[in-house]
């Protein structure tokens, strides 16, 4: 669930900005890939296809980014290299994250895996730019989660 959680908040973070949400849309998910998992970093890389309809290049810089579930904050989530988007294309994304957890984020997420839904948050102020003009906007998304897709054999103690 943690893993699913990260690159649904991942998608909502891309695709947030209000001037840009129609133009640029979600196309898959294609996986995941951790390469670094212990109690004071996540490293992992996430595989997007992302459709811009916009006659523009988009382009977003490195940031960072706070990731909420059940309104407890879990930690925070870095993009350290730019994201490109190329005109009126579908791309395809390798993005490197990392996130920083706040301790007890896996008593937390532990915890709102046994719930039939979730509430998930995700708030920053990333740079978007076309050509050389970069604005900060800032972005607050929530959704609704259901663990049970992510980890139906859930052990109980």
């Amino acid at each position: 669930m943690f893993k699913q959680l990260l690159f649904i908040s991942l998608g909502l973070l891309l695709f947030s900005c209000a001037s840009l949400e129609e133009p640029i849309e979600l196309v898959s998910y294609d996986g995941s890939e951790i390469k670094q998992f212990n109690g004071q970093i996540v490293q992992f890389s996430a595989t997007f296809h992302v459709q811009n309809k916009l006659f523009v290049p988009v382009k977003m810089k490195p940031g960072s980014f706070e990731i909420f579930v059940e309104q407890q904050k879990i930690g925070n989530l870095y993009l350290d290299q730019p994201i490109k988007l190329k005109a009126r294309k579908e791309t395809a994304l390798k993005v490197p994250l990392r996130l920083i957890p706040e301790p007890g984020f896996m008593t937390t997420l532990y915890k709102s895996a046994k719930k039939p839904e979730v509430q998930a948050k995700i708030s920053g102020y990333p740079k978007v730019g076309v050509f050389f003009i970069y604005k900060t906007l800032p972005v607050s998304k929530e959704t609704t989660l259901q663990p049970q897709q992510f980890l139906p054999n859930l052990p109980v103690f």
